[in-house]
């Protein structure tokens, strides 16, 4: 029928009932016939042209509760339907009154519970009649009632409650139409309606019922402008009650006990609410941001509230809140987003935590935005409250770094990271250190690839981490070691040992000079206690199979003290110690070998690694508390960083070919071949055992003639560290030798040297020695020859490791080399100032070029000393002469004390002059470590070689203190008598001099004491230090005031560096000792006009000079001073004691002049030092060289007469590069006396 027709009528009137008061129905079956065929025409009715009058007595049949609550549920599901239809034809309109509207909707809403249930057999009616309400629009009914909000508040409850996952997704979409239509309808929102969409973004009933919080979202996202004031209010309602009954009970101070509890109970409970509330609109933000539009304004304000705990709420609300939105939420609320940016400084740490860990979140989330918060976050590293700096760190360590990450992490940020790794505290220290290397490590494959951008921000990374060496803390040591193989090498993650090493290559070549020091102090602590550990087990299996008691003590007593070094390397020293106790006491032999083998050069890594958790699974089943304390031991003495897989590969690196191949090739052979080459010289000094597998490949000749020459330098000297390292080790093959006798005859300088040296190891060599030695010496004097100084580099290797051979004739080379060399003019100056025989390119004012630049006739005379002092040292001491001792010993004090020269009357250019004084004293200080030759050295000696700490020019006093003169302290090679002589540099003009001996003594030489609980070697030296400084050239004694102001600041560098409130009862008593004894009689190449007595006065001026300083420095650090109970003795050879007579003799007037005490009380304690420092760093001289001294005595003017300290660092660049033959990095070398160059080989020698 179309519309033409005429309206459709309804041609079905159903009996749906038994009797006319509609209270009973006809059969069940009847009923659905009935009601089945009147759906169907209803359902083919259309709205535009149905006559609804015909539809009046089955609209009022459809109500009756006969059929409503009819026990068959498929009764009402149809019933229901044709309501829905009836509504529909019926519409805008309803048939009905508001009381059956209401009941028509309950009925309604009782159908669309049942719609979870998609197996029933009504499911299809309980959908036709939810499609009908979603197309037709049929809630909008709901809106007109006078009370709907119960109705509406049932059809969110319902719909909400059946939603799942598994429906299909047209049902989910209809019921979010009807719930959207009863959100658009009426002029108001139920706040239950609001509670129960709510309900939805919470995290049980995301987990319960996902659908239910997607059906919330996309309802909120589409009513998101009806649903935003009532939001508003109701996180307005949660918040603010919460916040004024937490206000409230804070202000009750003075409740009682139970009160108070009961105060405590309802603020947690306030406080509950407002997390709950907080969390709400966190989940809202991701799902319906435009809700919030609103509350975001209210968030702003509650970041300036008086409570903390709002506050962090807040902060971190916010905070996730921009990091899910990013700029577009920033730009929007630009108050916001500046408020929340102050909130880094609140008063509270607990509120700056929250920032900080948000903030750092931005790099992952928002890398454009988190540019903003780079200076930030890197203030927040350097937070006053250690837990803020603890939270910064750990919150960039766990971020996951990308590309982008890369690019929005300041270099500040990094850079204040890596300072934390130095703070204080060590749980800051520690999450500091992880952090770094955790970012290193998911950054390396950027590095590798070659990304300059990351290489200049990232790169430096370890160098951050090994520099840590330097503060020498075993907390901070131990967290380095357990990270250095994981996240900085990785190697527990990297399966193939030649990946292995490229990953040590790319990190060690990536180093500073300071870093890369401090990378060999910690395998140099790693050897240490390794030695330590091999010695604690040793005495643990003596101390098991022992049976005297006697011995028993004695080791027991040798075990404590072995434990107590251990335990010294390790945070946390007592637990270690009572571990190794206990350890010892167990006695296991599986946990000893497991210690044993974890340690062995001898073995690959797996092996070491397999050690380690074999012998750590056997400690755990016998002693589960002894593992965790210790655990570092088996990190630490584990060779899984340098490992003898490793020495092949590194080898392949070292050789010409692979340098060849990385010219033409993409690999990075050739860029790490210097990085391998220092490297194994280190593993050669170190760990040479690991070598001994690889000598083939180490001592192929290929490689010696396959390179250039610097390439064939660099292995010949590898082949003298192994061979050093490893007596006989080096193999006497046909092709070896010759190769080797070439290069003695032919090479370089130091290929010749080397070789030599080479030769003088290889077993059945002597003959060949011989005819070489004895080929040398009758070239000496061979003019001809172009160059000379290899044969001398030579000699001088055969004079000391081949004696027998040079042997026969020694005599003659030593006439000749002091004679014809030494005191030669070749290469001086003359008196018109005029150089002869100049081939250096060089300035005329240049005080200084590497060895290397030096001309023919430099270098020859630096050899011929080097000769000489070889020659003694290789001599068997029965074998030696008074006159050839006296002969080497005279030609060196000639060249200390005349500052490089032999001949008082002439000039010979400053490179030469200083390179012959560093030799000369150097030879001097090796001689010293025989205990013959030291015996045969004097005061004066001493006294020279004091000076030379103080020479003009910055290489020779920096090389001789900190490669020679200080290395040879800490090993206790020489006597602690030259002790006194490194703090002659409190005048340097190089701070960094001053700060590397302060280091020194108070991190190694104050640990020597000759007897346990006698004085520490530098607490003893405070006589002999004054004793220098009574016959320091620049004493005046006509000027006392200005020569007390001149030395005061030597003995305030000592106290600075050894004074404590320990031992200044003891220093003080050492200074006073002085006057119980004189100055003794010798010979002083430098003061020969001073008497004796006027030296003894000086060391009495010098006596109360250090007591009154002494005295200064405890009453500004409040220290007591006591008088010390032990009995002191000072050293003859440089003191006589006197008499008694003598004694009682000694004037009792002060000898400390007056007007010096006055002038200092005047002068403020913060100018005196800077005023002092400042006027010799310009003007004082270093009296090194003992030819520019007068030598007589007379009394000149304090600002003329010293020569002043000209030769520094900075003066130097440019004249020549870092690479002298004998030191690299002088100046930075001994920060940790430990950290010496692995360079120093035997060019040394």
């Amino acid at each position: 029928m179309t519309q033409d027709d005429g309206p459709q009528e309804l041609s079905f009137q159903p009996k749906f009932f038994a009797n006319p008061s509609q209270n009973k129905t006809v059969t069940i079956s009847e009923l659905y016939k009935q009601l089945k065929k009147l759906s169907k025409e209803l359902n083919g009715l259309e709205q535009e042209t149905v006559d609804t009058q015909s539809l009046d007595t089955v609209t009022q049949q459809l109500l009756a509760p006969s059929l409503l609550k009819h026990k068959e549920a498929g009764i009402v599901a149809y019933a229901t339907c044709c309501i829905a239809d009836i509504l529909r034809l019926y519409a805008p309109e309803a048939p009905y009154s508001d009381s059956e509207i209401k009941t028509i909707f309950n009925v309604f809403i009782d159908q669309l519970q049942l719609l979870g249930d998609q197996n029933n057999q009504f499911f299809p009616l309980r959908e036709y009649l939810l499609t009908s309400l979603a197309t037709v629009r049929t809630p909008a009914l709901v809106a007109m009632l006078p009370d709907s909000e119960q109705i509406v508040s049932r059809f969110f409850t319902v719909l909400f409650g059946v939603v799942k996952p598994d429906q299909p997704h047209n049902i989910q979409m209809q019921i979010l139409d009807v719930l959207q239509q009863l959100l658009e309808e009426p002029k108001s929102v139920p706040q239950d309606v609001i509670d129960v969409i709510l309900l939805q973004f919470t995290k049980r009933r995301q987990q319960d019922n996902p659908a239910a919080h997607q059906l919330a979202s996309d309802l909120a996202n589409a009513t998101a402008d009806i649903l935003q004031k009532y939001i508003y209010q109701y996180f307005n309602d949660v918040i603010v009650n919460a916040s004024q009954l937490r206000a409230g009970q804070m202000s009750n101070e003075n409740d009682v006990s139970g009160q108070r509890k009961e105060r405590v109970t309802s603020m947690n409970s306030s406080l509950d609410d407002l997390r709950s509330a907080h969390y709400l609109i966190l989940e809202l933000n991701k799902s319906a941001p435009g809700t919030l539009l609103n509350v975001i304004p209210q968030l702003e304000e509650e970041l300036c509230v008086e409570d903390v705990d709002v506050r962090i709420l807040a902060t971190g609300v916010l905070g996730e809140m921009f990091a899910e939105k990013g700029f577009t939420l920033a730009k929007r609320y630009e108050s916001t987003w500046k408020t929340w940016k102050g909130r880094r400084s609140d008063t509270s740490q607990l509120v700056r935590i929250q920032w900080v860990e948000h903030a750092a979140s931005f790099y992952q989330h928002q890398p454009q935005l988190s540019r903003e918060l780079n200076d930030y976050i890197a203030e927040k590293l350097n937070d006053v409250d250690e837990k803020v700096r603890q939270a910064t760190c750990h919150s960039l360590g766990a971020l996951e770094i990308n590309q982008s990450v890369q690019a929005a992490i300041g270099e500040g940020v990094i850079e204040a990271l890596g300072e934390r790794c130095k703070d204080r505290k060590p749980s800051v220290r520690s999450e500091a250190i992880i952090s770094l290397a955790a970012m290193y490590s998911q950054v390396y494959d950027e590095l590798e690839s070659g990304n300059m951008a990351s290489r200049n921000k990232w790169g430096g990374i370890p160098s951050k981490i090994f520099m840590l060496r330097y503060i020498n803390d075993p907390d901070i040591d131990s967290k380095v070691e357990s990270i250095l193989t994981g996240a900085i090498l990785n190697f527990t993650k990297i399966k193939d040992d030649r990946s292995r090493c490229q990953r040590l290559l790319f990190v060690f070549s990536s180093l500073t000079p300071k870093a890369r020091n401090g990378f060999f102090s910690y395998m140099r602590r790693q050897r240490d206690a390794i030695k330590l550990t091999d010695m604690y087990l040793e005495l643990c299996e003596k101390q098991k199979v022992s049976d005297n008691a006697e011995s028993s003590g004695v080791i027991d007593q040798q075990l404590r003290l072995v434990v107590l070094k251990i335990s010294s390397l390790f945070p946390e020293k007592a637990k270690m110690e009572s571990a190794l106790a206990q350890l010892a006491s167990l006695h296991d032999t599986d946990v000893y070998k497991g210690i044993r083998e974890t340690m062995d050069p001898k073995n690959d890594f797996k092996a070491v690694r397999k050690h380690q958790k074999s012998s750590l699974k056997r400690l755990s089943s016998i002693a589960p508390s002894l593992l965790e304390t210790t655990a570092p031991i088996w990190k630490c003495v584990g060779l899984t960083t340098i490992n003898r897989v490793l020495v092949p590969h590194l080898i392949e690196h070292t050789s010409s070919s692979a340098s060849h191949s990385a010219s033409s090739s993409n690999n990075n052979s050739g860029q790490f071949a210097a990085a391998a080459e220092t490297l194994l010289g280190y593993i050669t000094n170190v760990f040479p055992e690991m070598l001994c597998s690889s000598s083939s490949e180490l001592f192929d000749t290929a490689e010696l003639s396959a390179g250039d020459a610097v390439a064939t330098e660099e292995r010949l000297a590898l082949m003298v560290r192994f061979a050093k390292a490893i007596p006989n080790s080096v193999p006497r093959s046909a092709d070896l030798e010759p190769q080797l006798v070439s290069f003695v005859r032919t090479g370089t300088l130091r290929q010749a040297k080397y070789s030599a040296y080479l030769l003088t190891q290889m077993t059945g060599s002597e003959a060949q020695c011989a005819v070489l030695t004895g080929d040398m010496v009758d070239n000496l004097d061979n003019h001809h020859i172009e160059r000379r100084s290899p044969s001398f580099a030579a000699l001088s290797r055969f004079a000391r490791y081949a004696p027998k051979a040079f042997a026969k004739y020694a005599d003659r080379v030593g006439q000749y080399l002091v004679q014809s060399v030494l005191m030669d003019p070749l290469g001086e100056v003359d008196m018109d100032g005029a150089v002869e025989n100049d081939s250096m390119d060089v300035s005329e004012d240049s005080e200084w070029i590497s060895r290397q630049s030096l001309d023919e006739g430099g270098l020859v005379k630096v050899y011929a000393v080097k000769v000489l002092t070889n020659w003694l040292v290789g001599m068997e001491r029965q074998m030696l002469t008074r006159e050839s001792v006296q002969m080497v010993l005279g030609t060196l004090r000639q060249l200390i004390r005349r500052g490089g020269e032999m001949q008082q009357d002439r000039r010979t250019r400053m490179p030469h002059c200083n390179h012959l004084l560093l030799t000369a004293a150097s030879c001097m200080l090796k001689l010293a470590s025989f205990t013959h030759f030291e015996k045969a050295l004097n005061s004066a000696d001493m006294l020279s070689l004091s000076m030379v700490v103080q020479a003009p020019c910055y290489e020779v006093r920096s090389t001789f203190l900190l490669k020679k003169l200080v290395p040879a302290l800490v090993s206790r090679r020489i006597h602690v008598r030259y002790i006194p002589a490194i703090f002659l540099v409190a005048y340097d003009v190089e701070p960094v001099l001053r700060d590397n001996i302060k280091h020194v003594v108070e991190q190694r030489l104050s640990q020597f004491r000759p007897t346990p609980g006698s004085p520490s070697v530098v607490e003893d030296s405070l006589c002999r230090f004054l004793y220098i400084l009574a016959h320091h050239p620049d004493w005046d004694d006509a000027q006392p005031v200005a020569t007390l102001e001149l030395f005061t600041p030597y003995i305030e560098f000592y106290i600075s560096c050894v004074c404590m409130a320990q031992n200044v009862s003891l220093l003080f008593c050492y200074a006073g000792e002085l006057k119980a004894y004189r100055n003794r009689p010798a010979v002083d190449g430098i003061n020969k006009q001073t008497t004796n007595d006027a030296f003894t006065r000086r060391l009495y001026v010098l006596s109360e000079l250090s007591q009154y300083l002494l005295r200064e420095k405890s009453i500004s650090s409040n220290w007591p001073v006591n008088v010390y109970p032990g009995k002191l003795t000072l050293s003859t050879d440089i003191f006589e004691p006197l008499s008694d007579t003598e004694k009682a003799a000694v004037p009792r007037e002060p000898f400390l002049d007056p007007g010096f005490i006055s002038k200092r009380a005047k002068t403020p304690a913060a100018a005196r030092s800077g005023v002092n420092k400042r006027n010799r760093a310009k003007s004082v001289a270093a009296p090194t060289a003992p030819a520019a001294a007068s030598g007589d005595g007379s009394s000149k003017p304090l600002s003329k007469r010293p020569r002043s300290l000209s030769g520094s660092k900075k003066a130097s660049k440019g004249k020549e590069s870092a690479g002298d033959g004998d030191s690299d990095d002088d100046a930075e070398i001994a920060e940790d006396v430990g950290m010496s160059s692995v360079a120093e080989t035997s060019d040394e020698e």
